[in-house]
Order: C-alpha cells, then sequence, then structure tokens
C-alpha cells in the first residue's frame, strides 16, 4: 500500500474528495491524504511544486456543461491527464444531530448547489437560503462552530467526516446528475495496452475543410471521438486550440493515427493516455476509504463511511433466517398468501391450503390496503394480526405484512409478525421509508423492500440503504413492476432492465419477483414468473386466496393454492443464477447479467415499436392508405445502414434485422 497526498479544490468531505479516495483509494487498496486547496490553480500549482503526488480536478457535468477554465490550466501547467472517475452528485441536507428539518432556518451552499436543489426547498418556505464558497466547507464550519438551526447541502462523505445528522436525502432535482473528473500529475503515462483513452489538444491551419480533414484521420483509425471542446488561446484573438478525448478498442489504431495527424497539425498535445473511467457507479460514497491526519476516531469514520456503501452491504442469505420450503428447490422462496385478509375464517383456510401444497416458506395478508381512492377497502388492521397469529401457529409459516407506519410497525412486532414489508408507494417517500426504518430499529425482524412505482432506481436502493443503517440485516429486494402511461398488456411494466441493474448494484442481496402486480391477471403470472427464473432471481411473492372470483381487492390477479403448485410445477426451475464448477466466474457472470440486461431493455423496445406499428397500421386503414410504403422503407433502411456503420455493426447484420423487423410489421398492419 502506498500514500497519495491528492490536491483538491476545496475541503474534505467535498465530491473533489471523494473522486480523489475514488480513484486513487479504492482501485489500488492504496491510502490518500487529501491536500485543500481553495482554487483550481492552487491544485495545479501543489501538483507542480511537488506539495502533492496528484491533484483531482472536475472537467465537466451533465447538467452544467463543460468548465472550460480547467482546459486552459492544463496547458498553462503543462499537466498530463492519468486517469479518470465519475461522480454522481447526490446533495444531502447535514445538520448538528438531535435537530429536524423543522429546526433549520438557514441553509447554506455553493450557489450551483442552491440551484440544483431548488424544488426540495420550495417545499419548505420557513427555510432561508444563503449563497457560499464550498458546501463542504459548510458542512465543516457546522460542526466547529457548533452551529444549530443552519444546515449545509453536501455529500454522505462530508456527514461522516463532521459527525452530522443527514436530515434529507438526495435534494437535487435531475437525479441524473453526474460530474466526470481527471486525476493529474506532473508525469505522463506511458502508452500501454492496458490504456483505451486519451486527451489531446491541437490547432490546425484556418483554411478550408482543415479541420475536417484532420478530424477523419481518426475515422480512419477507428477512433471514436468523446468528446470535441475549442479552448480560446490567451493572448490571441480568436485563435482556439482544439481539445479532443477520444476512445479505441487497439492501441496501435492510436499510435497510427497520432502518426498520421502530427503533419496536419499546427501544434499538438498529447495530455495523457488513460483508462476509460467506470460511469455506472451511481452511489458518491462507493467504494471510499477515509484517512484524515488527524481524526477524533479513524476507525470510526472508517466505518461510517463504509455504513454507506451499498455495495458493501452484509446481508445474509435468505436460508439463513427463512426455512427453505420442503417441495421447492432450496435456491428459491416463495411467499404467498391472499391480497388482503378479509374474514379470519378465509385467512386461515388459504393458510391451511398453502402449507398443504409444501411450495411456500412465508404466509402473506394485506392488514392495511393502501387504496388508490377513498372509499375502497382499506383493511381490518390489528384484528387481521390476531388472525395471523392463529395461521401461524396452525401451519408453522413465518409472517409477512406490509406496513406504512411506525404505528403499524410497533403492531407487526407485538403480534408476533416475522417479516415486514415496505409498499410501491411507501418506498417512493423517503421520509416515510425512515419513520418505519426507526420504528424497527434494534429489533430482528425481517424486512422487504417493494421497487417505487415510478422506475427510480435511486429510491429502491437508497430505502434498502435506510432500513440497513438502523442494523436490520435481514433485508429482500421485490420486483413489482412499474406504472406507465403506455399500453401494455401488464399492469405495471416489468422493465427488466431496472431489477438488473439493482442486481449488479446490489449482488449480495436477495431479491424476488412480484408477478401478481406485475401482471394484473393470473393468466400471465406464468409467463412473468419464468422470466424471472431465466434473469436468476431468488423466488416470488404470488398472491393466493381460497376464492379468487369473490376476493374482495385484486380478484382478477389471484389464483387458489392449488392452481399456484400447479403452476409452479410447470415452471423450469434451474440451479441458482452463476452456479457453476469453475472458481473464476465473478467475470463472465458480470457479463452475461450485462447481457440479460441488454437484452431485457432491446425487448421492451422493440414492443414498443411494434404498438406504434400497429396505431400507424389503424391510421392507414382509417385514412385508405396502402400498407407498403416502399420509399419510406428505402429511408428507413438507408438511415439503419449510415447508423449501423457508426456503431460498428454489419451491414449484412443490418439489413437482415430490419428486414425481419419490417416484415412483422407489414404483417401487423395488414
Amino acid at each position: 500500500m502506498a500514500l497519495h497526498k491528492i490536491a483538491i479544490q476545496g475541503v474534505a468531505g467535498a465530491f473533489h474528495d471523494i473522486a480523489a479516495r475514488r480513484y486513487f483509494g479504492a482501485t489500488k487498496g492504496d491510502t490518500v491524504e487529501i491536500v485543500e486547496c481553495e482554487t483550481f490553480d492552487q491544485v495545479c500549482e501543489a501538483v507542480t511544486n511537488n506539495t502533492a503526488t496528484a491533484g483531482m480536478m472536475a472537467i465537466e457535468n451533465t447538467i452544467a456543461g463543460s468548465i472550460l477554465p480547467n482546459y486552459a490550466l492544463l496547458q498553462t501547467y503543462n499537466l498530463s491527464v492519468i486517469g479518470e472517475t465519475y461522480v454522481r452528485i447526490q446533495h444531502n441536507l447535514l445538520a448538528l444531530p438531535g435537530q429536524t428539518i423543522q429546526d433549520i432556518h438557514t441553509v447554506q451552499a455553493h450557489p450551483m448547489a442552491l440551484l440544483q436543489c431548488r424544488d426540495f426547498f420550495a417545499k419548505y418556505p420557513h427555510i432561508h437560503v444563503e449563497e457560499a464558497f464550498d458546501t463542504a466547507g459548510i458542512a465543516k464550519k457546522i460542526r466547529n462552530e457548533n452551529l444549530t438551526g443552519v444546515a449545509a447541502i453536501a455529500g454522505y462523505l462530508a456527514a461522516d467526516l463532521y459527525k452530522l445528522d443527514t436530515l434529507a436525502e438526495g435534494l437535487e432535482s435531475n437525479k441524473q446528475n453526474f460530474t466526470r473528473f481527471l486525476a493529474i500529475s506532473r508525469t505522463a503515462n506511458h502508452i500501454s495496452r492496458e490504456y483505451n483513452k486519451a486527451s489531446i489538444g491541437f490547432r490546425v491551419s484556418h483554411t478550408s475543410g482543415s479541420l475536417a480533414d484532420a478530424l477523419s484521420i481518426f475515422k480512419r483509425n477507428h477512433i471514436n471521438l468523446t468528446k470535441i471542446q475549442s479552448i480560446p488561446v490567451i493572448g490571441v484573438p480568436y485563435e482556439y486550440t482544439i481539445h479532443v478525448d477520444m476512445l479505441w478498442e487497439d492501441v496501435s489504431d492510436f499510435e497510427q493515427a497520432l502518426r498520421e495527424f502530427k503533419p496536419e497539425a499546427l501544434e499538438l498535445k498529447v495530455f495523457g493516455v488513460y483508462k476509460e473511467g467506470e460511469k455506472n457507479i451511481d452511489l458518491t460514497t462507493k467504494h471510499i476509504v477515509v484517512k484524515e491526519s488527524d481524526p477524533e476516531d479513524p476507525q470510526e469514520v472508517l466505518d461510517g463511511a463504509k455504513k454507506h456503501d451499498s455495495g458493501e452491504m452484509t446481508v445474509p442469505a435468505w436460508q439463513k433466517w427463512i426455512p427453505p420450503a420442503p417441495k421447492t428447490p432450496k435456491e428459491y422462496l416463495l411467499i404467498s398468501g391472499p391480497c388482503s385478509a378479509e374474514t379470519e375464517e378465509q385467512v386461515l383456510e388459504t393458510a391451511r391450503r398453502i402449507a398443504a401444497t409444501g411450495k411456500a416458506s412465508v404466509y402473506r395478508a394485506g392488514v392495511w390496503k393502501p387504496r388508490t381512492r377513498a372509499g375502497g377497502f382499506e383493511g381490518h388492521g390489528v384484528k387481521a394480526l390476531q388472525w395471523l397469529q392463529k395461521a401461524k401457529e396452525e401451519t408453522g409459516l413465518m409472517m409477512a405484512v406490509e406496513v406504512a407506519t411506525a404505528q403499524h410497525v410497533e403492531d407487526c412486532l407485538k403480534h408476533g409478525v416475522d417479516i415486514l414489508w415496505i409498499g410501491a408507494r411507501t418506498t417512493g417517500n423517503p421520509f416515510s421509508v425512515q419513520e418505519i426504518a426507526d420504528a424497527a430499529r434494534g429489533t430482528d425482524v425481517g424486512m422487504m423492500v417493494k421497487n417505487p412505482i415510478s422506475p427510480d432506481l435511486e429510491l429502491w436502493i437508497g430505502a434498502m440503504e435506510r432500513v440497513y443503517r438502523v442494523g436490520i440485516n435481514k433485508l429482500i429486494g421485490i420486483h413489482r413492476g412499474f406504472s406507465t402511461h403506455e399500453k401494455s398488456k401488464f399492469r405495471n411494466n416489468p422493465t427488466w432492465a431496472i431489477p438488473m441493474q439493482f442486481r449488479e448494484r446490489l449482488p449480495n442481496m436477495p431479491l424476488i419477483n412480484d408477478p401478481s402486480h406485475i401482471t394484473g391477471k393470473r393468466a400471465l403470472l406464468a409467463e412473468v414468473s419464468q422470466k424471472a427464473l431465466d434473469l436468476g432471481m431468488n423466488g416470488f411473492i404470488i398472491e393466493s386466496h381460497i376464492d379468487p372470483d369473490n376476493a374482495w381487492t385484486d380478484a382478477a390477479q389471484q389464483l387458489t393454492p392449488e392452481a399456484l403448485k400447479e403452476m409452479l410445477d410447470n415452471l423450469t426451475w434451474q440451479p441458482a443464477y452463476g452456479a457453476t464448477t469453475h472458481d473464476d466466474t465473478s467475470k463472465l457472470d458480470t457479463l452475461r447479467s450485462a447481457i440479460d440486461r441488454l437484452d431485457a431493455e432491446f425487448m421492451e423496445l422493440l414492443a414498443a415499436r411494434m404498438n406504434i406499428v400497429r396505431e400507424i397500421g389503424e391510421y392507414k386503414k382509417h385514412n385508405r392508405m396502402d400498407v407498403l410504403q416502399p420509399a419510406r422503407w428505402e429511408d428507413i433502411m438507408q438511415k439503419r445502414l449510415a447508423q449501423g456503420g457508426k456503431l460498428g455493426l454489419g451491414d449484412d447484420f443490418v439489413k437482415a434485422l430490419f428486414a425481419d423487423i419490417h416484415k412483422e410489421s407489414v404483417s401487423l398492419q395488414q
């Protein structure tokens, strides 16, 4: 292990700090010491004069765009780019412990942070917002000066370093807010096969087509230009340096391109060759190693950073705390029961018949029902919990109940409920999730978290984190599909890409499927259940009722225990996902998971395309137009071939693919 002194703009705990620790610490297992600088010029000076071994400098943001002065600094200080990393900018509200949002009267933060969180503060008109020099710097000031009633906007790392409470998470209006950071050094990397990206700057003559001719060299050599940025040459009006970032598959292509390019350029500088940064790390604290020169308790700080790392959640396999059913493969979990607990007789008889199948380990029933419209059946509450107690005593099945408030949690615990689950509506509200988590703090209860109604992966993972942080590690995620306004045969679109991303982010988290709420109709349960198995999910939560057609809620999607058994018996049960005789399969599993995710996205897009095709067919029929439109088809094919060529797809493949799509489209319209 080595010690890296990394210069950043800002103070410890800033997003530059997160980027520095992620790049220099996590990827290499080394230790990072932060050198605080007030400006980016000072960062470059610290690297130049050897005060720091390297620097971390923001270069572009997905919302604000390029940071042009920092491009100029690379030229001015003659520094080299040795790497890059991407950080999702998640703003949290931080304050001294023991306070609530209602106690906060002032928030201080950088103007950009305040702008990005404008929608959040519109909900709290009693809070006065003030512009300040640095987000993490305000967090530090609050701790050092013991300021009550004042809050900062910063990331998780600042909360850990300065021992502040997080009053609210994800304040930013746009959740897809990423910043790209460059690692800079006095010494450049040598060109080698391990690198696939470069940043260069050049000037060409002011003649017609000179820039286009120069850039075409990279195209001929199979180089992908990922960013082109013009930078004014200081002191030379109307002269510009062209900054280009580029990717390649074979480093020899890059070397050949440089050889061809040099004669065409008036000036050429290679700022650096390096490995492309990972773009799928969404949590700002993922893989952070914290080391301060003089923390109050270094281990406490380190542990505090780890507890926010969803990728490092230590959760037991569900088999460790839920006994597998005798007639179900031990790799898979089944939770079943009626949508609603209607009567004592219905609860008990359904439990008996589900237990008789030998398929289920856990019995579920809706005790409190969050109905969309007032006046519907909203459950029997505590009275129904007493029925579940009887069912547990008689059948030996564990009991699971949906909760939405702290009182629900308290009532369930009093009546011996084994597993609580947070419903889709509740998952979408971080405040409600936190209330439930706090109510369960210090207990040994299991907890399941459904995905939110909207396809928001961050909300889902954030809910898992909130529960985990209060000490509950018996956790299971539930995929129940997502609400959409698009026409679909499903009640909630499965959007398989989201649970696959969930699995990638939380590889050790058990994940089960809820085909009942995805389909909304029993005829589709088997189809969705099989798909879930094929994607490696760990089991199901399926609604079952002794008399489904007369169920008080969600009658169409429930089936009898006997029909449930028959459906499960007809599924193709395979070994647990990733099981193999080889010792080192992590890379293969990761690649296969990526293919599954992309295939799922492709199928959903293809289905959406065909839905539009059907609408076009109806329009043609209504307006007495020919189904076949040769000119339109020729135009489509030419555009797709051109696009495919740019993406590296062969013409024959593109032609065959779209020929099949066109054939199916014509068939649908006839």
